[in-house]
């Protein structure tokens, strides 16, 4: 059974600057969105529409009630005959392929009235014509399914934000919005943490508020994977964290030695120590391994020995302009 983790024992050290009540709020934060699955339906027809329910469907967990448990394929007919309950489907993805636009439009019209938001995956050579035509605002429209270009909206990412809160229990139910959710993720802490690097300026003010970002983003990314985070593992997460202490010392030592410039770096590190940190845990997680505290220590030890170098560095950068 799994619990808000409990205090650390005897001994533990916690930095001073994270209060354990911090730590429970981050962790209840990343368990909340689990529980509330999201139902999704995609309608359409043909070749294109199979194709786009068993992408979504891949590897989903059987012990969960596999891909059937969250996701409905529905032909547009028996689509129009329902009467549309607003507890059908919280979210309805149109496959264009084949779809007339003025029926689709008609479609989507009962999709919204029932309270659902609604997707149109589109070819990614559509010029945009048949998404107006059937009614599907700029950012309701995906251009591309499974592997992003970094240009074209994927359906994946629609779907992220479609869900919203409740994205991380749709990831762990459907792999293949998994990778789409924690990018999300991840770029929004990450964000978040480069922000707070600039704008604080005090030492160590920053630790709070940068630690539980984290703490709650490698939650969120276990709970994605399907992790059951009981209060031994997320004590564990204390552990997986400490490295980025260890950045940001880095960027308080650059505040002393690049006059001016500092606060750029400063926010460089805390974005980027918790890109990198996000990037770690998916990796665990993806080879089907739990984080490991002695993995994350050794990497803690080489910031810690970049941390030595760094005024040495910074003075002969100094003396050299």
């Amino acid at each position: 059974m799994c619990g808000p983790p409990s205090r650390p024992p005897r001994g533990a050290v916690l930095p001073s600057s994270v209060s354990f009540s911090k730590i429970v709020k981050a962790y209840n934060e990343a368990r909340s969105g689990g529980q509330d699955v999201p139902r999704l339906a995609v309608v359409g027809l043909g070749a294109e529409h199979a194709r786009v329910v068993d992408v979504l469907s891949a590897g989903a967990d059987e012990a969960r009630g596999g891909a059937r448990a969250v996701l409905d394929a529905v032909h547009p007919s028996a689509f129009s005959r329902l009467s549309l309950p607003s507890d059908s489907w919280d979210i309805v993805v149109f496959v264009a392929a084949g779809m007339p636009p003025r029926e689709t439009a008609r479609l989507v019209s009962a999709a919204r009235n029932s309270g659902s938001r609604v997707i149109a995956l589109v070819d990614a050579q559509e010029t945009g014509a048949w998404a107006r035509a059937a009614g599907f605002a700029g950012d309701e429209v995906a251009r591309s399914l499974g592997a992003a270009d970094g240009v074209r909206p994927t359906l994946e990412n629609r779907l992220v934000h479609a869900a919203d809160h409740r994205a991380v229990a749709l990831a762990a139910h459907l792999p293949a919005v998994r990778r789409a959710y924690c990018d999300h993720v991840i770029l929004a802490n990450a964000k978040q943490n480069g922000i707070i690097g600039v704008v604080v300026i005090l030492p160590g003010a920053d630790m709070p508020a940068m630690t539980a970002n984290q703490i709650r983003m490698v939650l969120q990314i276990a709970a994605a994977y399907g992790e059951e985070i009981g209060s031994d593992r997320a004590l564990e997460i204390l552990s997986v964290v400490g490295g980025a202490f260890a950045f940001r010392a880095l960027a308080r030592q650059a505040l002393v030695f690049v006059p001016g410039f500092g606060w750029v770096l400063k926010g460089a590190i805390g974005f980027s120590a918790t890109l990198a940190l996000g990037r770690a845990a998916i990796a665990y997680f993806e080879a089907g391994a739990p984080l490991q505290v002695s993995h994350m220590k050794r990497i803690e030890h080489q910031v810690e020995r970049a941390r030595h170098r760094l005024p040495g560095f910074l003075q002969r950068r100094m003396a050299a302009r």
